[in-house]
C-alpha cells in the first residue's frame, strides 16, 4: 500500500503544478510568456487526479479498518470520523467547484480562490500539521504553494510552448521568481524537517526509511538546481532551449518520488523506538552490516566513500562541461541520477553507526 499510496501523492504533485502554472501564467501580458498551448481538457484531467489520487490514503485507512466489519461501513467511517476523510471531503468538494469554473469559463480570480482553498486544505490536513498544527499548517502550506507555482510554470513552458517569441521577457522575471521561489521552498523545508528531525539527529536519521529518504531528496534537489542554474544563468543568449528545460521537469519527478515515499514513513522523533518499530533503512545492512541499537551515527571516512562522492562531484560537473560542449541534454538525467546515487553510497559508507 505504501507504493500506491506516494505513487498516487506523485500525480496530485503534478497535477497541482499543472493547474497552478496554468492558472497563474493567465495573469501574466502575453508580451511577458511564449504563446502557450491551452487545453481545458487537461485542465480538468488535473482537477479529477487531485481528487482521485487525494482518495488514496482514505483507501489505505479503509483497508486496515476493514478487517472487522464491511469495506463501504469501514469507507463511510473513515469519511465521518477521521481526520483522513475529511480532508477528502474537503478537496472533493473545491475540486467540484473549481470543476465548474473551469468548464464554464469564470473569471480567473474564482479560479484562483479555489485553487487556493484546495492549497490550504492540503496543508491543513497534511502529516506534519498533526504534530504542529499552526505551524505546521504555514510551513507545509507557503511549501507546497511555491513547489506548484514554479514547477507549474516551468512544465507548461517546457512542453507546451509553442513558439519562441517574447522568451527573453519571459526570463527577464522568471528568474528572479524562480530564485525566490527555492528561497521559499528551501526556508519552508527546513522549518518542516524540524518539527520531524532535529539537526543534531540529521545523520542519525539515515539508519530508519524515513531519514534515508530525506536524504535522497536533498541529494535529488542538488541536479536539479544545477539545471535550474544551466537554463537561467548558463543559457547567456537567454535562448529557448526547450529540451533543456523539460531535463529540469524530469528532474523534478526524482524529487516528488522520494518527498511522496518519505511522508508514508514513521518520523524519526525517538530513532531508537523508530528503529525498534521500522527496523533498518533498505540496503543499510548490505552497505553497512548489522546495525544495533542505540543508533550512534557518525562520520567515519573511507577511501571508497570519498572516491564515491567525488565520482558524484564529477556527474554533477559533467551536467555542466556537457551544456557547454551541446552534448545531449538527455545524458544530464544521467548524469543527475548517477550523481545521486554515488553521493547516497559514498555518504553511506562515510558513516558509522
Amino acid at each position: 500500500m505504501i507504493a500506491f499510496t506516494a505513487l498516487s501523492d506523485v500525480f496530485v504533485y503534478i497535477a497541482f503544478s499543472y493547474l497552478a502554472g496554468s492558472i497563474v501564467l493567465t495573469f501574466v501580458p502575453a508580451a511577458k510568456k511564449p504563446v502557450l498551448r491551452e487545453s481545458k481538457v487537461l485542465e480538468l484531467l488535473s482537477v479529477g487526479a487531485i481528487a482521485v489520487f487525494s482518495l488514496a490514503p482514505v483507501i489505505e485507512l479503509t483497508n486496515f479498518l476493514a478487517d472487522g466489519q464491511s469495506w463501504p461501513a469501514a469507507f463511510f467511517s473513515v469519511l465521518t470520523d477521521y481526520r483522513t476523510g475529511h480532508g477528502w471531503i474537503v478537496t472533493g468538494l473545491f475540486c467540484v467547484l473549481l470543476a465548474a469554473a473551469i468548464w464554464f469559463n469564470v473569471s480567473k480570480h474564482i479560479t484562483v480562490y479555489f485553487l487556493g482553498i484546495l492549497l490550504l486544505a492540503v496543508g491543513y490536513f497534511s502529516h506534519v500539521s498533526t504534530v504542529n498544527l499552526w505551524g505546521g499548517f504555514v510551513s507545509h502550506t507557503i511549501h507546497f504553494l511555491a513547489m506548484a507555482v514554479w514547477t507549474g510554470i516551468l512544465l507548461h513552458v517546457s512542453w507546451f510552448a509553442e513558439s519562441k517569441t517574447e522568451w527573453r521577457n519571459f526570463l527577464s522575471w522568471f528568474t528572479p521568481f524562480a530564485i525566490a521561489c527555492v528561497a521559499v521552498l528551501f526556508a519552508s523545508g527546513i522549518a518542516i524537517m524540524l518539527f520531524f528531525v532535529e539537526p543534531s539527529q540529521y545523520v542519525r536519521s539515515w539508519a530508519l526509511p524515513y531519514g534515508q529518504l530525506l536524504l535522497l531528496k536533498h541529494l535529488s534537489i542538488v541536479p536539479l538546481l544545477a539545471a535550474a542554474a544551466i537554463n537561467g544563468f548558463l543559457n547567456k543568449r537567454k535562448l529557448y532551449e526547450r529540451a533543456w528545460l523539460r531535463v529540469e521537469s524530469g528532474l523534478l519527478l526524482f524529487v516528488f518520488l522520494f518527498t511522496a515515499f518519505m511522508s508514508k514513513q514513521a518520523p524519526p522523533h525517538n530513532i531508537n523506538n523508530t528503529f525498534r518499530s521500522e527496523g533498518p533503512a533498505p540496503f543499510l545492512e548490505m552497505l553497512k552490516g548489522p546495525i544495533y541499537i542505540p543508533i550512534d551515527g557518525s562520520w567515519d571516512l573511507s577511501v571508497n566513500g570519498i572516491l564515491l562522492i567525488v565520482l558524484g562531484l564529477l556527474l554533477l560537473a559533467m551536467m555542466v562541461i556537457g551544456y557547454k560542449r551541446t552534448l545531449s541534454p538527455w545524458l544530464s538525467i544521467l548524469c543527475g541520477s548517477g550523481f545521486i546515487i554515488a553521493s547516497y553510497i559514498g555518504l553511506m559508507l562515510n558513516i558509522s553507526y
